[in-house]
């Protein structure tokens, strides 16, 4: 009779686990989204005496990315930017590249904590699927500050995602 007791506890437990991720397996399966990213490389011409009277020159190009559900139950998107070093030599800070959303007038400051850029819900192969912006690029110039240098640094795009 114990032995019996015991195939039947062990057989309520199996029961029970494979009831709980039956419920709970979908949440807990991998949602493959791509994120692909075109233009990563970003140049500015060179700056005239006018870009100088502006105060900033902007990028020739941006830096598209489209988001691309693979499979899974909807969730939230998000993509983000930072920059991977303080400065972009020469003592010019990180602070004076900008970045915006091709559809957002406004200019951000790239920072070295992840900045959200833009924010959506996907449902696979419905809404939102795929998706897709650009990010355009501007440098804050100064007569007084910026020496004739060459500058560059390196940004990260990242995807994150979460389920409801």
């Amino acid at each position: 009779m114990s032995s019996l007791k015991r195939t039947l506890s062990g057989g309520s437990t199996i029961a029970a686990i494979s009831l709980a991720l039956a419920l709970f397996a979908t949440p807990l399966a991998a949602q493959k989204t791509n994120l692909t990213v075109t233009g990563g490389t970003i140049t500015f011409p060179a700056p005239t005496a006018a870009d100088y009277i502006a105060g900033f020159i902007d990028s020739s190009t941006g830096a598209a990315f489209t988001i691309d559900a693979q499979n899974g139950v909807p969730r939230t998107t998000t993509i983000s930017i930072r920059a991977t070093s303080a400065s972009l030599g020469n003592g010019k800070l990180i602070g004076d590249l900008k970045w915006r959303r091709s559809d957002l007038a406004p200019w951000n400051s790239v920072t070295l904590t992840d900045a959200q850029v833009e924010q959506r819900i996907v449902v696979n192969n419905g809404l939102n699927d795929p998706w897709n912006n650009t990010i355009f690029f501007r440098m804050a110039l100064s007569w007084t500050s910026d020496a004739p240098a060459t500058y560059s640094a390196n940004y990260v795009i990242t995807l994150s995602q979460t389920v409801p």
